[in-house]
């Protein structure tokens, strides 16, 4: 029987923060009731980490994650890209589209790339087989996105945006139980009060954060370890 786990390094917590305490201070948290997609959540037993981008919508009471990858290097060979992981586990999944977050979240990205393979077996990265590479470079930030076609024949124009604009973080490290058939999300708006550390939580960039903060979100990041 566990009884608990003081000094013990464990995969993820309920703790604001997570285990990997990414809110210096505890944050404000949103009213809940958030309900997300059981299809959206990382792959038991991995762990849809404290300070994730999620977009919350306030009607319909539902959350959506918007993952994100910091590249550690890129096979241009065999179409692999290599990905940071943390002790919260494998996000991907085969069949994810990803793309280069670049400074615009409103503008379309030229490059996707389909999720075809992944190799987990390492504990600080994972390896991901994909259509193509082109475009990728070492340190870039990758995200899930969504194609979206308007128009007919010559009149048809597709782009590729980031999945959601974010309008918040994850509270605690989230986790979907084989059994599960619901989950609710807790998610946080503020924390201003002390540091919100980035080092320490899913990768952000300038646009990610410009994101956050026009959707009214407050947060005070810092670069500490």
């Amino acid at each position: 029987m566990r009884t608990g786990t003081i000094n013990n390094y464990i995969k993820f917590s309920k703790n604001f923060g997570g285990v990997r305490k990414c809110y210096e201070g505890k944050p404000t948290i949103a009213v809940g009731g958030f309900s997300c997609d059981t299809t959206l959540m990382p792959a038991y037993p991995n762990v849809m980490a404290a300070g994730t981008l999620v977009y919350a919508d306030e009607q319909a009471r539902t959350i959506v994650p918007l993952y994100t990858f910091k590249v550690k290097s890129v096979d241009s060979t065999n179409s692999k890209i290599t990905i940071e992981k943390y002790e919260t586990g494998t996000i991907a999944k085969v069949g994810m589209k990803l793309i280069a977050v670049g400074d615009d979240l409103t503008q379309s990205a030229t490059n996707v790339y389909t999720v075809s393979a992944i190799d987990s077996s390492a504990d600080d990265v994972d390896v991901l087989t994909v259509d193509a590479v082109t475009g990728v470079t070492e340190g870039a930030v990758l995200a899930e996105c969504v194609t979206t076609t308007t128009g007919e024949g010559n009149d048809a124009v597709t782009t590729n945006l980031v999945k959601v604009i974010p309008n918040g973080l994850t509270y605690c490290d989230n986790v979907l139980d084989p059994d599960a058939y619901a989950i609710d999300i807790d998610y946080i708006w503020n924390c201003m009060e002390k540091p919100v550390l980035e080092r320490r939580m899913p990768p952000l960039t300038a646009s990610l954060k410009k994101a956050l903060r026009d959707n009214e979100c407050y947060f005070r990041f810092s670069n500490r370890k």
